[in-house]
């Protein structure tokens, strides 16, 4: 489902990948959009492939994820999740973990891009990078490599991955003026800045969806300046997805 003039409206199923290396907050930007989802009432699958770290699925029980790290048991893993797709007409956020090289390999099997458009999926790709000059290698060479190149890709500037007295206003111009960045921005790559959320170990620690937490749900732990932080971020975030036209990307 997605929105428009602030109805529901059918739309596609859409396959979220998050792409990026480690302590980039990936997983914290695709559980984000998880919930985000099943906030709005949408169905989406949680597909963990990250099997060191299993952040997904420590934070959602349903969760599905690879029986092993052997390629073999991920790209039947995967097979089934895009068969799961096909057939129910339902959304996926998938991580891969340190596993961007898995979806290299199972692209030499399968146009994946090509299979999600005859079968009526959204492909997206989510970047998720932050200052560090490798952070942006990495998503160069996926992006050069080729093998999951979507019409939509979104790349996400994570100010929480800043360290110390790193000015905020000034950590990502190094990232912005590369002329690799300013390239895959050319070639249609949209970027967003995801600010820091200064509650979010509390968040994380217990373990609280951000939509439960910024309106003080359930048990959530929060109070209320710290919903209030919450509540701040993810509609900072939204103001920017919608800035870029990419809210109809979004599972």
């Amino acid at each position: 489902m997605a929105k428009a003039n602030g109805q529901d409206t059918a739309a596609a199923p859409v396959l979220a990948v998050g792409l990026g290396r480690g302590s980039s907050g990936k997983s914290t930007g695709l559980s984000e959009l998880i919930w985000r989802a099943r906030n709005h009432g949408r169905g989406v699958i949680v597909a963990d492939g990250d099997l060191r770290s299993r952040t997904l699925s420590g934070l959602f029980p349903d969760a599905t994820r690879p029986e092993t790290e052997e390629m073999v048991d991920i790209k039947n893993w995967f097979n089934q999740l895009l068969n799961a797709m096909a057939r129910e007409k339902t959304s996926c956020v998938l991580d891969l973990g340190g596993g961007d090289r898995a979806l290299k390999d199972y692209g030499r099997d399968l146009r994946l891009v090509e299979f999600c458009q005859r079968r009526g999926i959204e492909p997206v790709a989510i970047y998720f990078l932050g200052p560090d000059p490798e952070d942006l290698s990495h998503i160069v060479s996926i992006w050069d490599g080729g093998y999951f190149k979507p019409a939509r890709n979104l790349l996400v500037m994570n100010e929480g991955t800043l360290k110390g007295d790193t000015n905020p206003m000034t950590a990502f111009d190094r990232t912005m003026s590369h002329p690799d960045f300013q390239r895959i921005v050319s070639e249609g790559a949209k970027p967003i800045m995801m600010l820091r959320l200064a509650c979010m170990d509390l968040v994380k620690g217990r373990g609280v969806g951000f939509y439960a937490a910024a309106t003080g749900e359930g048990d959530s732990p929060l109070d209320p300046v710290e919903e209030f932080q919450v509540g701040d971020w993810l509609e900072d975030l939204e103001r920017k997805r919608k800035a870029v036209g990419a809210l109809s990307w979004l599972p």
